[in-house]
């Protein structure tokens, strides 16, 4: 078993969360998350309402030890169970940071976490409006075994599989890549993100 923390970079359709949430704050959620995976949210489809992921935006970037010891404190008192992340979304050619909720099925709950790191002394970012496609990157904590030669299986993650590539490779070649991969399959069931 090897655990290490590693960086996850994806592209997703974004749009701000208006409601349930501390006033005046940015908090964006994904619109349609894993276009694609398991033949759901396929473009030009009508997908269901989830948030599955929602991004709480700070007003400075705070490294992971404190985030992670913040929230560490907060697990204590904020019983969820809600899979938080620190994360940059770039939009418009601007890093943003911020807080990644991950399985955050009640979104009633994002006011009341929100607090939680207010109280934290967390500062977070004014409102405005969001409705784009972003670069996410979330530094994670990855539990993972090598199953074959490059090939590694997460341990907590059912159905999640690594791929090692033997070489750097920019977001536009990445993408174009895991398009012409996907497109060439019988078995397409698979969403693609850079390690």
């Amino acid at each position: 078993m090897i655990e290490t923390i590693g960086y996850i970079t994806k592209e997703e359709h974004l749009i701000s969360l208006e409601h349930d949430i501390i006033p005046n704050t940015l908090v964006i959620e994904t619109k349609a998350p894993f276009p694609g995976y398991h033949g759901k949210n396929l473009p030009g489809e009508l997908s269901v309402a989830t948030t599955e992921f929602v991004f709480l935006v700070t007003k400075q970037k705070y490294t992971t030890e404190k985030i992670a010891r913040i929230t560490q404190n907060i697990r204590k008192y904020f019983k969820e169970d809600i899979d938080i992340a620190r994360a940059e979304i770039s939009i418009y050619n601007k890093k943003i940071p911020c807080i990644r909720l991950k399985n955050c099925m009640d979104i009633s709950k994002v006011a009341e976490l929100q607090s939680c790191y207010k109280g934290e002394d967390i500062k977070f970012a004014k409102q405005k409006k969001i409705d784009t496609v972003a670069l996410i990157k979330i530094q994670k904590y990855m539990a993972i075994e090598e199953i074959g030669e490059g090939i590694y299986k997460d341990l907590e993650e059912e159905n999640t599989s690594y791929l090692q590539i033997p070489m750097e490779l920019n977001w536009p070649q990445f993408k174009s890549i895991t398009h012409k991969i996907k497109n060439n399959m019988d078995n397409s069931n698979f969403d693609a993100l850079d390690l």
